[in-house]
């Protein structure tokens, strides 16, 4: 369960943020007692305390919005343990809950009974070949994996060597005045998804070769 809730991140609107002049909203004196020098002091500090309260909404706004995406992280955590804790509280359905559901007891002779057993024995002894099957399969393909890098290493050694005779026999040419475009072209190496191509129409192949021959055999 360890990570599946994110622990909460607490934040705050920095100090070093000037605060707005709330005391400008108390003013008591009337206007027509200002002049005209002191409404514009009054008027420039409003606009520079609305300015920092500006700020500090905006900060704030940030703030309310990780906050909220932290609830739904949270709320998400919630959900997968939820589940989590859900389904190990489920009884397993094995053989025996099948069997005797709500674990109240049967007749061992009731037909109905008997070919309930069979039937399970059928599906688990079903399951023991496909699994064996699933493992025949793993191990081809990683044979195959392994012949595939084996070929490939090949092809790239062999392009190699071709590329190595290719340059000899330019240089050859070359001294005896044959034009460049004259020249043999150079080696182009295959693909490696071509590899992989003729790999599968191999296990193809090889498949059909089986189905013909159990056919013969009928």
């Amino acid at each position: 369960m360890e990570g599946i809730i994110k622990d909460p991140v607490i934040e705050h609107i920095p100090d070093e943020l000037p605060l707005p002049d709330w005391s400008l909203l108390c003013s008591k004196a009337p206007l027509p007692s200002y002049s005209r020098y002191n409404l514009e002091e009054r008027c420039n500090a409003l606009a520079e305390a609305l300015g920092h309260a500006k700020v500090q909404l905006a900060v704030a706004h940030e703030i309310m919005s990780g906050q909220s995406g932290q609830l739904i992280v949270q709320n998400m955590g919630m959900e997968a343990m939820h589940r989590t804790l859900f389904e190990k509280e489920q009884p397993k359905n094995n053989d025996r809950t099948a069997m005797f559901p709500k674990g109240f007891g049967r007749h061992a002779t009731d037909p109905e009974w008997v070919q309930q057993k069979w039937t399970l024995e059928d599906e688990g002894k079903q399951k023991e070949v496909d699994k064996a099957q699933r493992k025949v399969m793993k191990a081809g393909k990683k044979a195959r994996k392994v012949e595939l890098e084996e070929r490939w290493k090949a092809v790239c050694v062999a392009h190699e060597e071709a590329i190595v005779k290719w340059k000899a026999m330019c240089e050859t040419f070359k001294g005896r005045g044959v034009a460049a475009k004259n020249l043999l072209k150079k080696p182009k190496r295959v693909l490696k998804a071509s590899l992989v191509e003729e790999s599968e129409d191999e296990d193809k192949g090889g498949g059909s070769d089986e189905e013909s021959e159990s056919d013969d055999e009928r």
